[in-house]
């Protein structure tokens, strides 16, 4: 009898944490699908056919919740780790020339198998860099992915350092690789920037590496075309007013916030009258993007290689996340992407001991590298490092 009752509890116990389970998966599909500010305790309980009550009995709140996100996707991530460790087994991916390929294959795994996890990581990322202390275990995920790259280049002479550039760089890339996988140009310029990632030492690269890049980076144009006006002279007077305004709310509240009631309850105007401006919604965002922009670069030759700039990183990956359900913002994601390292690519080949516009490839990788570790640093709530020293960490 005592037996057949602790079997009883064992499956009662079981039973409870299946049921948890189902409710936090249910929770990770609806952040893939509407980010994590369009989850709520309700849309998930429809996702999960349960009521609210029975989460808030068996998790919490909301914040409860998202915390339990977390949690799953850090299992998640160990147990990808594992499968990863055991596929590569005892081959050295640098010797056998197999990296390459586990950078594109693991990208794109976040485009299909893996995808759910890895645009939650990118919301839990943002998330933690907007609300400090929310999601104190942040790291733990960091770790594991991390992690997984020290684990398959454990052969390696240069595996550690090889696994902090790959993880930062894939922080940045993985949300482009969600978005634009169906973009032939992209995938192109993908590789060849993890090619350029993998090269070393002072020796330039074959001229015709970079001209490749940049022909690819040029094709994206065409695309990405649409996010611009012919002419975008900058705003001034009333328009350059709201512009402004707009641009705060991205940094504040992120890209998805943005709509003419939003903008006219920050101005504390007539909806009429920002639609005077920016009839569109086009508009807004093009406003906000162009804004922010413009403060980044009269940020540039200040800030230097003190420290990064949080507000563009969180900006690039809001649109890309955004573009997943709403098309209009695709053409920003796109020339984001692809300019990456426009402004600084003199800077960063100088920190390489590399000629100006000698490896193109190479430098952008850097910089993705760089806002990965700047998303990571967001995230964490720890001090921006210096950009030159944290470069000679990683080559």
């Amino acid at each position: 009898m005592p037996c057949g009752m602790a079997i009883e509890n064992l499956s009662k116990i079981l039973a409870k944490q299946l049921e948890t389970q189902r409710i936090v998966d249910a929770a990770r599909s609806v952040i893939a699908m509407r980010g994590i500010g369009g989850m709520s305790l309700r849309n998930v309980a429809e996702a999960a056919v349960t009521s609210v009550g029975s989460i808030s009995y068996r998790i919490g709140d909301r914040a409860a919740l998202i915390a339990a996100v977390l949690d799953r996707e850090i299992e998640l991530a160990a147990t990808a780790r594992a499968e990863w460790s055991e596929r590569v087994g005892d081959h050295d991916p640098v010797v056998s020339g197999i990296l390459p390929d586990l950078i594109c294959e693991w990208l794109d795994q976040g485009a299909g198998v893996r995808r759910t996890s890895a645009i939650v990581m990118c919301e839990l990322a943002l998330t933690a860099g907007r609300e400090p202390q929310s999601l104190p275990a942040i790291s733990a995920l960091f770790e594991e992915g991390e992690g997984l790259w020290r684990d398959l280049l454990s052969r390696s002479a240069q595996g550690e350092r090889l696994a902090r550039l790959i993880a930062r760089y894939c922080l940045d890339e993985q949300v482009f690789s969600i978005l634009l996988a169906d973009e032939t140009d992209y995938r192109l310029l993908r590789h060849s920037t993890i090619r350029g990632m993998l090269r070393s030492g002072r020796v330039d690269a074959d001229p015709t590496a970079t001209q490749w890049h940049m022909a690819l980076v040029e094709r994206l144009a065409i695309p990405a075309a649409a996010a611009f006006d012919e002419v975008s002279p900058v705003p001034s007077g009333s328009k350059g007013v709201i512009a402004e305004r707009i641009a705060d709310i991205v940094v504040e509240q992120g890209v998805g916030a943005l709509s003419h009631r939003t903008v006219a309850q920050a101005l504390g105007v007539a909806t009429s009258s920002v639609a005077h401006h920016f009839p569109t919604h086009r508009d807004i965002l093009f406003a906000g993007v162009e804004a922010v922009y413009r403060r980044m670069r009269s940020q540039i030759h200040a800030a230097g290689a003190r420290s990064g700039n949080g507000d563009i990183i969180r900006l690039t990956h809001e649109c890309a996340l955004s573009a997943l359900t709403d098309p209009a913002f695709r053409p920003f994601a796109i020339d984001m992407r692809r300019r990456r390292a426009e402004n600084v690519h003199a800077l960063y080949a100088q920190w390489l001991g590399i000629a100006e516009s000698s490896d193109r490839a190479r430098v952008q990788a850097m910089v993705m590298a760089s806002i990965g570790n700047g998303l990571r640093t967001m995230a964490e709530h720890t001090d921006w490092p210096d950009m030159k020293e944290l470069i000679a960490t990683l080559i």
